[in-house]
């Protein structure tokens, strides 16, 4: 019995070891990259101040739109076209040259529409230098193919490469910046470094993984991004969501203000980035293998984790907040704790849809759902910049979408007794 119960444990951890793997890479390099810019963040919140760091992360949140629309939900489907041919190499290329093909024309669109801001908007023009060097970052979606590593099981290159090329921007960072002025230097460190990362993992791609990639035609341009689009309409509401509050909070209250948000959705990241990231490496293993996890037990056990999340910021948040931005910027306190809430979205709403709505083959019901947060979280701001100024405001829109969104899924989910 002994030996049975110990190679039946054997043969499940063999069968799991790259889902593991998986799980471990994706979600180091995501809890390694926020432990740098939390390293960072209290020397930067000081030199460079509140307001110019509000500034920084005000036309952050626009370059993510158009990194979005660059993505264009290629990733996902994607990934799980690299998964299921692996040990194919010329699948694998046409994939690859696809998606990239695809990206290189809605980056030039992108260009077009970056040449256009700057006639149109005022603040545009005002920080025209510090949003160029930013709109750098958007190249590196097409060169650096994070979903080509999570399709081969292969995150640790992803990790080794991101991490290695933020270490090197430490010294420049700590030695040349000094003032509020600098942050255009900022800028331009964090994305030189994001682009010569993305250029390291395009030659590995080539030369270690021996894949050349060619200009796909237009027919195949034209079916990839069909096949993208409900992946992109979810994913780009999702965006709009989350970005258009730093937007709103922008223009309707203020770069210091901008920052504390900033803050606050730093101290909520810690717990998401660790937690959040066990559907994205469960998705390969759950498309090749619908029964490797009792979907009702992982729904429960992703809500009894986004509760303690939420209660451990509520416990230590104050002092987090305190540490990394001093006593000005303690309003980040109650604003994370609000946030803390899409923890829990993300986790439960998340695993319902890629464990149910996506198998089902039903992914429109993802993009219905994702709209229906967007809808609601800017309605509920609406509602809440009428009655007051506050960024308090705006955090609560987001935690009652959340809401909103896990009891659409729920709902959904009975309904059509998946």
């Amino acid at each position: 019995m002994h030996t049975f119960m110990r190679e039946k444990i054997q043969e499940i951890w063999r069968n799991n070891t790259k889902v593991a793997e998986n799980y471990v890479f994706m979600t180091l390099l995501q809890v390694l990259n926020l432990c740098f810019s939390l390293i960072i963040y209290p020397f930067l919140i000081r030199v460079l101040g509140a307001e110019s760091y509000g500034l920084y992360a005000f036309f952050g949140a626009v370059v993510s739109l158009f990194t979005t629309f660059v993505s264009f939900g290629f990733d996902l489907p994607a990934a799980k076209q690299i998964a299921e041919c692996a040990t194919d190499d010329e699948q694998k290329a046409r994939v690859l040259s696809e998606v990239t093909s695809s990206k290189i024309i809605l980056e030039l669109i992108s260009l077009i529409i970056f040449g256009l801001m700057f006639f149109i908007s005022p603040k545009v023009q005002q920080n025209a230098i510090l949003f160029s060097v930013l709109f750098l970052q958007t190249i590196t979606n097409i060169l650096f193919p994070q979903w080509y590593f999570q399709g081969v099981q292969r995150m640790r290159v992803v990790t080794y490469i991101q991490i290695a090329f933020k270490i090197l921007t430490l010294p420049f960072i700590f030695c040349l910046l000094q003032r509020p002025e600098d942050i255009v230097l900022y800028a331009f460190i964090v994305s030189v470094s994001s682009v010569l990362g993305s250029v390291t993992a395009w030659l590995i791609i080539r030369y270690k993984d021996g894949l050349r990639v060619h200009p796909a035609s237009l027919p195949e341009i034209s079916q990839s991004m069909r096949k993208a689009l409900p992946f992109f309409l979810s994913n780009a509401t999702g965006i709009v969501k989350e970005q258009g509050i730093v937007l709103l909070i922008g223009e309707f209250l203020g770069m210091q203000d901008v920052a504390i948000y900033d803050l606050s959705n730093k101290i909520i990241l810690i717990p998401r980035t660790i937690f959040c990231r066990i559907n994205d490496a469960l998705f390969p293993k759950m498309m090749s293998d619908p029964n490797v996890l009792r979907r009702k037990k992982v729904i429960l056990g992703e809500t009894a984790i986004g509760l303690g999340a939420i209660a451990l910021i509520a416990a230590f948040g104050y002092w987090a907040v305190l540490f990394l931005g001093g006593k000005p910027m303690l309003p980040a306190y109650p604003a994370s704790v609000m946030l803390s809430v899409t923890i829990l979205s993300w986790l439960v709403a998340g695993a319902m849809i890629d464990f149910y709505i996506i198998p089902s083959g039903k992914t429109f019901y993802v993009t219905i759902n994702q709209i229906i947060a967007m809808l609601t979280t800017f309605v509920f701001a609406g509602i809440g910049l009428y009655f007051t100024r506050s960024v308090f405001a705006l955090t609560a829109a987001l935690a009652l979408s959340g809401l909103i969104e896990i009891l659409f899924c729920y709902s959904l989910i009975r309904r059509l007794k998946l």
